[in-house]
């Protein structure tokens, strides 16, 4: 049930998220039907939604008509012709509108929904309408079925307009989806937060307060007790670290006195004033927390490091604006699995990749660090499959030979020593993460099979390649590989062994040890499985693997694909017959969105895992985590680990946006846009983050709007950008714009002139039509930025579509809702913030990036900056103005 609030309470209210249309929302809010643009009412004539109210077009409460209740209402066909109804919707207060969402019943259709907020009285019939969402069925077709209309603005009240179409029109579900605040305080959404009155200013916070471990009043020292003071002496030095990044607040620690470093209790009358106190308290569940503030200090309580470590990131959340509110936060994750994916990093992007896991996966709550291996990893038992992996790698990047199968996404192609593969492994399980190593074996070997081909699984007749339709299906490795090693050939089981031997030793892992088994194309091939039942090969390796592992005391994970009875493989029968505590990961859900494919092995007792889990795509999630046995969800990156990759492919969103659905019980999949905006203001400082240049809150920064050259004749904007762009603020997220010149621009470079030194300089701008984005594969330039330095150097900046710029036309945020896009389901999220969000006089999103460029060499002057189309496409670049920024 949601909270009821009211708007006149003195203390900060929990923020609410959700259905807005609903009784339990004080003020409560009503709703009237009106005859299309008219003030004229117009009760329904099908089902009439009277409730308590009058039928003849009165206010109805929320609530008590039949629409909220789950009825449906209409109008026929005959009362409406072709024009329309209006649903006037007043709220009582104003809430940052997400989506209104719309499902017709049977035969029923309509032509449009448009969606206006009013200005004025909600009351008077001739105030102003401005469109802000719209949905169009075409020519010739109708809407039907459930609609969503985005929207993203702060709005009142709402107008529904249903364009007819000489069809009835019954409505059984009406939800506007919103919030309070287009930015929360604490994010992802905390089951419990309880404001009240008052609120603590950092300044008044003097000390970290841990248990004194040596204290003559705590028990002998045990195991435990030990572990539990390592835990709060490690979260205190992170607090302490991280107040001084992001506060400028450097705190001392202290120690209390009498007091064992274990079940502490959430108040402690020992505390001096203004202290943050950090204790473990077993009764919390595993992975949550709670959080305290009050007049006297801060108290922070978890069962696990982890869970002090999400408190700890809540607290600096909550603090951002320089004072914490007085609070009380009661925290837990919905799933018990939110795992990252990826693959080994590349030696020069260990630094960056620590950075990530410090900065998104702790603040976003995961607790699950996936690692795939393949041959990035020295091994000493087999330096043969070393060398061959080196060497197919540099010989595919030269151009000689196929790409190598996971070769670039897993230590870049190269080869990491165990030294550094243990050290980044202890660097992300001192956080409290559980590292499981993915080992693959049976499929996706080859680099076993490299250099090993006397154990592929191969026919005496070579395979030959086939090209896939990739909008459906993943395009299998390239045959030149051998994908697959021979289940029956004993010596495949010696070195499999001593690869999961080493990796073992390295990572040390805590319970699981990921197996693979995926995609396994060739199988039943060669002279030994020729003949063979593909159920009972597959089912004899798992075993095998199952039992080595058990040996060491280690539980399995594998992928679930060859268990699916929809899929070309033969070996689904297996599922009947493998150990039950196997976890299985499904990540065949995006070539079947309409199927629940969990549903075909939940029933068999396995516990199942969301793999590749990208928010872009994945339906109906509330429904599907809910089911028994449904245990979390990972996002994964099949690409190389650095920041351009992961951003250009949207990986850095998906994780923000995934978090909230793998830990707040709230999710709602319906408030997209709301989620959307708040993960839009946080990127500026993530960025920041992970480039490690970010300043302490508060931080302030100087801009100076550059000011572009005399527009050529040629270099008229679209109208309705043109038309935003009057309405547009000369400054944007403090970033100062001058747009007298914005343009066009062509292959003929215009010269901007800067003559100042800058850290920063941020282009907003967007492109007139979009450029192809073909999955995998680079992206498009469409124009260059070419940064003259006084000395004469320069630095020339790549221009990309769906990279640091977009069409002004596409909402940022918005997925590319295609299956082909599954993998890489959001374009221009990372580099560019969206400084500007307008919409047309119809309804339709106009959007401008603010694309942020880091100066490498600041302390030389900017002559000037050269900007160019290249004419490859018509997605010609629209630069509306440049900011200079001194940070």
């Amino acid at each position: 049930m949601p909270p009821v609030f009211g708007v006149g309470s003195a203390t900060k209210r929990e923020m609410y998220i959700g259905q807005l249309n609903i009784n339990s929302i004080d003020p409560k809010g009503s709703y009237q039907f009106f005859r299309r643009g008219t003030g004229k009412p117009f009760p329904p004539d099908i089902t009439p939604d009277t409730g308590d109210a009058k039928p003849q077009g009165g206010e109805i409460p929320f609530g008590t008509e039949s629409l909220g209740q789950g009825a449906p209402v209409g109008w026929k066909w005959n009362s409406l012709m072709d024009t329309g109804v209006d649903i006037r919707i007043n709220f009582g207060q104003a809430f940052f509108i997400g989506a209104v969402c719309l499902e017709l019943t049977g035969r029923s259709g309509v032509a449009a929904v448009e969606v206006f907020s009013l200005a004025g009285e909600s009351g008077a019939h001739n105030n102003t309408l401005t469109c802000v969402g719209r949905l169009d069925a075409g020519s010739g077709h109708l809407l039907n079925g459930e609609i969503t209309v985005p929207i993203g603005v702060w709005a009142a009240t709402l107008v529904v307009r249903l364009q007819a179409d000489l069809k009835d029109i019954v409505i059984s579900k009406l939800a506007v989806i919103g919030a309070e605040a287009d930015e929360p305080d604490v994010y992802p959404t905390p089951k419990s937060l309880r404001y009240q009155e008052g609120e603590l200013p950092l300044s008044a916070l003097k000390a970290i307060m841990i248990p004194a471990s040596d204290s003559a009043a705590a028990p002998a020292p045990t195991p435990t007790t030990a572990a539990a003071a390592a835990d709060v002496e490690f979260v205190a030095s992170f607090i302490k670290e991280r107040l001084r990044e992001c506060f400028g607040v450097d705190l001392p620690i202290i120690t209390s006195s009498g007091q064992a470093p274990s079940a502490i209790p959430s108040a402690n009358p020992a505390a001096p004033e203004g202290t943050i106190t950090i204790a473990l308290d077993a009764a919390i569940k595993p992975n949550g927390y709670g959080v305290r503030v009050h007049a006297g200090g801060v108290e922070l309580v978890a069962s696990q490091r982890i869970g002090l470590l999400y408190a700890a990131e809540t607290l600096v959340q909550l603090a951002q604006k320089g004072t914490v509110p007085f609070c009380e936060v009661d925290d837990e994750p919905r799933c018990e699995v939110r795992g990252f994916h990826f693959g080994l990093p590349p030696r020069e992007e260990i630094p960056f990749m620590k950075r990530l896991i410090r900065y998104v996966l702790i603040p976003m709550r995961y607790n699950t660090i996936f690692i795939e291996f393949a041959g990035g990893m020295r091994f000493d038992r087999h330096p043969e499959i070393s060398e061959a992996w080196v060497q197919g790698n540099r010989a595919a990047a030269a151009g000689l030979q196929p790409k190598f199968p996971h070769g670039d996404m897993v230590a870049g192609g190269e080869l990491l020593e165990k030294d550094e593969v243990r050290e980044f492994v202890a660097y992300c399980k001192q956080f409290g993460f559980e590292v499981i190593p993915e080992v693959q074996s049976f499929g996706h070997t080859q680099y076993i099979t490299y250099a090993h081909p006397e154990i592929a699984e191969v026919a005496e007749e070579a395979v030959k390649e086939k090209k896939l339709d990739t909008r459906l299906a993943d395009q299998p490795p390239s045959t030149h590989y051998y994908h697959t090693y021979c289940p029956l050939h004993e010596k495949s089981y010696e070195i499999i062994y001593d690869i999961i031997d080493e990796i073992v030793e390295v990572v040390r892992p805590e319970r699981y040890v990921h197996m693979g088994h995926d995609e396994i194309y060739q199988i039943g091939l060669c002279p030994r499985c020729q003949g063979k039942d593909h159920a009972e090969l597959y089912e004899l390796h798992v075993r095998r693997m199952y039992e080595y592992l058990a040996k060491k005391g280690l539980k399995m994970m594998i992928w679930c694909d060859m268990l699916q009875p929809t899929e070309r493989y033969k070996t689904h029968p297996a599922r009947e017959r493998l150990p039950r505590d196997i976890v299985l990961l499904d990540f065949i859900w995006y070539f079947h969105f309409d199927l629940d494919l969990e549903d075909n092995l939940l029933p068999y007792g396995y516990k199942i895992i969301m793999g590749n889990m990208y928010s872009s795509h994945y339906p109906r999630f509330e429904q599907r985590i809910a089911k028994e046995g449904m245990i979390g969800g990972e996002v994964s990156t099949w690409c190389r680990c650095d920041e351009y990759t992961l951003a250009k492919k949207g990986k850095i969103f998906d994780l923000l946006y995934s978090a909230e659905m793998l830990w707040s019980e709230t999710y709602d999949s319906r408030a997209r846009e709301i989620y959307t905006a708040w993960i839009t203001k946080r990127l500026p400082r993530l960025r920041d983050e992970l480039r490690g240049i970010a300043k302490p809150f508060g931080h302030q920064f100087t801009s100076r709007a550059i000011s572009l050259p005399a527009l050529p004749a040629s270099s008229a904007l679209p109208a309705a950008l043109a038309e935003a762009l009057q309405r547009t603020p000369t400054t944007l997220w403090s970033c100062s714009f001058d747009f007298t010149n914005a343009q066009r621009l062509t292959t003929t470079p215009i010269e901007v002139p800067v003559r100042a030194n800058y850290d920063k300089l941020v282009f907003l701008h967007a492109t007139a039509n979009n450029a192809m984005r073909i999955a995998w594969q680079p992206l498009k330039e469409v124009g260059r930025y070419i940064v003259r330095y006084a000395d004469g150097s320069q630095v020339e900046i790549p221009v990309e579509y769906a990279g640091n710029i977009c069409v002004y036309t596409r909402r940022y945020g918005q997925p590319l809702p295609q299956q082909y896009y599954r993998h890489q389901g959001y374009i221009a999220t990372y580099w560019g913030d969206p400084l500007l969000q307008a919409k047309t006089g119809d309804g339709r999103d106009v959007t401008a990036l603010g694309f942020e460029w880091v100066n490498p060499h600041p302390e030389r002057e900017i002559a000037a900056i050269l900007c160019c189309g290249n004419g490859e496409t018509d997605a010609d670049i629209l630069l509306l103005g440049i900011s200079g920024i001194n940070i």
